[in-house]
């Protein structure tokens, strides 16, 4: 499995170590990683993480892989041999925001 990332996921992902980064620079060094670590062990089991269920209308099977401890959520969808990383989102957030980007 390839692991393939959507601007927006990354653009999330920069936002997250820059918030960070700001408190200390060493927790966004680890967030960022961590997140990128929880990531990557969906190459060996990509439909580990639930179905998110408020974007069950999208076309896209999209799922939901709780990331950083539970702080974030990688929303991802799985075709063929590839997982496309659409968002990191926020689990502080309403869910309700992950259909304005989907």
């Amino acid at each position: 499995m390839i692991v393939q990332w959507y601007s927006e996921a990354l653009d999330d992902l920069n936002q997250i170590y820059e918030f960070y980064y700001a408190g200390s620079p060493r927790v966004a060094a680890q967030l960022y990683n961590q997140i990128l670590d929880d990531v990557e062990f969906l190459k060996k089991h990509p439909y580990i993480a639930a179905l998110e269920p408020v974007l069950n209308d999208c076309p896209e099977e999209y799922r939901s892989l709780v990331v950083a401890k539970g702080k974030f959520k990688a929303v991802y969808y799985v075709v063929e041999d590839s997982i496309f990383i659409v968002q990191i989102f926020n689990c502080r957030q309403d869910t309700e925001k992950l259909k304005r980007k989907h």
